[in-house]
């Protein structure tokens, strides 16, 4: 996959191509049957499959106190427009320069002059240009002029939910994981930095990696069981989100602790795949009643990562 920051970093006579424009936060089952029609597209006509997005969040710039939290960092996003086979993302940055160009403009501008786009793939919600003025209906009247072909692609239905980014959300926040991997088509994952922690794990006899994710999103405080991987380690892993009340520690955390793993983790880049809640974040009386949940905590964990594989 080439990778190429903003309309102006294409090479003169790029395309043609079939292109996927939208956020793609998550690259969820719905984003996935858009791409993958680009993808079929794209190859039936023997020409390129190109993904058009944007960073940061459209919302981010224009109404920050409406902003989504993401599902994905950027990096996490590009991994799986790249793991998806297309071959070539602009992304887009999106400024409120950007913002104000006029729908029409956009279309003639980037789609048909930059990109050489000769069909367009866009989910039923798309939005762009100034004020948000440019929407399917446009495209529409694009297409029938012959400036290139349409897709709108149907709604992807997940037990009756129609699979989005905010239902993603709302299904992670709220900690349910099984809800979110249905709609995501593989398990929610946090990503980022092992870095320095108080050790209580250790003390404890359950030493933890201590997680900074790249992402803003984090599931609902509660003791998880994932699948942790790093560079040569994939293992279990028991993971604690959210404040830790034993010790008075208000301030969120994410700590994993892997299970049958003896190793220093400190400064690697860690990946937790959450597969199941076990259980909320609770106050114990004292450390050893924190030591037989936390034994109880790595038992479930098993169970749940040996019926989910």
């Amino acid at each position: 996959m080439r990778l190429y920051r903003g309309f102006g970093a294409l090479p003169a006579g790029f395309g043609p191509a079939v292109v996927a424009m939208g956020n793609f936060d998550g690259v969820h089952r719905g984003h996935r049957a858009v791409i993958d029609g680009t993808l079929a597209s794209a190859r039936s006509r023997g020409v390129l499959a190109t993904i058009v997005t944007f960073h940061p969040h459209p919302l981010r710039i224009l109404a920050p106190s409406r902003a989504p939290v993401l599902i994905q960092s950027l990096e996490d996003r590009l991994a799986c427009l790249d793991a998806s086979g297309v071959d070539a993302v602009v992304l887009v940055p999106f400024t409120r320069l950007l913002a104000g160009v006029e729908a029409e403009a956009f279309v003639r501008d980037f789609l048909v002059d930059r990109l050489r786009c000769v069909e367009l793939r866009v989910g039923g919600d798309a939005r762009f240009g100034h004020a948000r003025t440019g929407d399917v209906e446009l495209l529409r009247r694009y297409a029938a002029t012959g400036a290139f072909a349409l897709n709108v692609a149907d709604a992807v239905v997940e037990q009756g939910v129609r699979a989005s980014s905010s239902e993603i959300r709302r299904r992670v926040l709220a900690g349910d994981m099984d809800g979110a991997r249905e709609m995501l088509g593989r398990p929610f994952s946090l990503a980022g930095e092992v870095v320095t922690g108080a050790a209580r794990g250790r003390r404890l006899g359950f030493p933890t990696a201590n997680l900074l994710p790249d992402a803003a999103i984090r599931p609902a405080p509660g003791i998880y069981a994932a699948m942790a991987s790093a560079p040569g380690v994939r293992a279990p892993a028991a993971v604690h989100v959210g404040p830790v009340p034993t010790f008075n520690v208000v301030s969120p955390m994410v700590e994993a602790h892997l299970l049958d793993f003896q190793g220093d983790l400190l400064g690697a880049r860690l990946r937790l795949d959450f597969r199941a809640r076990l259980r909320d974040v609770v106050r114990f009386a004292d450390v050893d009643d924190l030591k037989r949940q936390i034994a109880v905590d790595v038992q479930r964990t098993r169970e749940a990562l040996d019926d989910s594989r």
